[in-house]
């Protein structure tokens, strides 16, 4: 046991200083969390201006002139800075405040403005006024003003109307299981990109996690072995001793990785609320977040242990790339068919890809994430899987002896899966 402890300590310590592991494992979760918040915060401040359409920042709004010659202007409305606009008597004084450079542009509101609607607007020859010009500050007053004060109906004036849009092509879908309000993961979602592709994104985290430790691990033994390391290793440890090591430091690490991942995407859609245009009523339940750590557990196990197995029979690097797509095959394939039956994930053969254990860790946390499953699929389906790992780290363990590890025989997938089977 002690020796098991110190092989997972080093194998840990050795992951944990590759930069390229902790990037992807916690880096790139990180950067993900902080652009979506940093998304969501400008969408917020963008969403929540005042009653004016402002095209300018407060601080970048000049100071202007008004000459009211219709006695229709009796307060400047609350919410503009002080002096953004300044009343004079008389078009002279306005002129003369301009020459001074005091103000930077003036109004002139005609006397039959009323009846006609004209304003002059009086600048130099070179404008100061920032792209985009600033007559919607003198819009707005004349709007509030006009309504005697009742900001309020200004606002509603400047903006009359709020669309929301009611797709009736949606309709008829609702009673197939679909949801205009999207509040189930899936395909029925197709006003919100992130809720629709979200059961294959949780899928795809699950697939690429287990399949990056264990293709990890067969590199590693295969490279030990290449290079002559592995008899080192053998005079201190036990063949057994060196595989449990191995498989459950980098258990341990995946786990944290996805951990890492799945807690990513929680905080994205509690953070990303209306910026992101989720529902009110959606949120991820808890209970996928523990079913995804557990199947990613059982399938790391079935997984790494067999990739474990293969690299204890392969004796050149340089066939890695090889046995690693033999291996790796099954889970592959059922990445693909969980690809292919995502919207149609309670169909005959998706619930029985989501039992059979080489391919449930990725297409039962596909259904999962949909919603709709039996409590008993999930849990039959994780007792299958655990078992068959069981019976998988068994065998592999019983193949990873010195005369295995040390055998200078090419790898061929007959003779891997006949060691295999011999093995238990």
């Amino acid at each position: 046991m002690k020796k098991t402890l110190e092989i997972m300590r080093y194998e840990m310590v050795s992951a944990l200083k590759r930069p390229s592991f902790l990037f992807f494992a916690f880096g790139v979760p990180l950067i993900a969390v902080i652009a979506f918040a940093g998304y969501s915060i400008i969408s917020s401040n963008q969403g929540s201006t005042g009653s004016v359409e402002q095209t300018q920042e407060e601080s970048d709004l000049e100071t202007e002139g008004y000459v009211d010659l219709s006695g229709l202007i009796t307060m400047i409305p609350s919410d503009l800075p002080v002096n953004t606009l300044v009343a004079y008597l008389s078009e002279t004084e306005a002129q003369l405040a301009l020459e001074a450079e005091e103000i930077n542009a003036y109004y002139i509101v005609t006397k039959d403005y009323i009846e006609t609607g004209e304003i002059l607007y009086i600048h130099p020859d070179v404008n100061p006024i920032a792209e985009g010009g600033q007559d919607w500050v003198m819009r707005w007053t004349l709007y509030v003003n006009i309504l005697d004060g009742d900001m309020q109906m200004a606002s509603n004036i400047w903006h009359p109307a709020n669309f929301n849009e009611h797709d009736l092509s949606k309709v008829n879908s609702a009673s197939d299981g679909s949801s205009e309000e999207c509040l189930t993961p899936g395909y029925g979602c197709e006003s919100n990109a992130l809720i629709e592709l979200l059961p294959i994104g949780i899928m795809v985290i699950l697939y690429i996690s287990i399949m990056s430790g264990g293709s990890y691990l067969l590199r590693l033994v295969s490279s030990e072995k290449d290079s002559r390391v592995m008899e080192l290793l053998l005079l201190s440890a036990s063949p057994s001793q060196l595989l449990n090591g191995k498989v459950i430091s980098y258990c341990i690490l995946g786990f944290f990785q996805v951990l890492a991942w799945f807690g990513a995407i929680f905080l994205i859609f509690k953070i990303g609320g209306t910026s992101l245009n989720i529902p009110t009523g959606f949120e991820l339940p808890i209970s996928l977040l523990v079913w995804g750590l557990v199947f990613f557990l059982v399938g790391y196990a079935v997984y790494a242990s067999m990739m474990a197995g293969a690299g204890a029979l392969t004796p050149k690097l340089s066939q890695y790339t090889s046995v690693y797509f033999i291996v790796s095959m099954p889970l592959l394939i059922s990445y693909a068919l969980s690809m292919l039956l995502a919207s149609r994930p309670h169909s005959t053969l998706a619930v029985v890809l989501s039992i059979f254990p080489l391919s449930a860790p990725v297409m039962m946390i596909t259904r999962l994430t949909v919603g709709g499953v039996p409590l008993w699929q999930p849990f039959l389906a994780a007792g299958l899987t655990l078992i068959f790992a069981i019976l998988t780290i068994r065998a592999v363990t019983r193949m990873f002896h010195a005369q295995v590890l040390l055998s200078g025989q090419p790898f061929s997938a007959r003779r891997y899966i006949s060691t295999l089977f011999r093995s238990n």
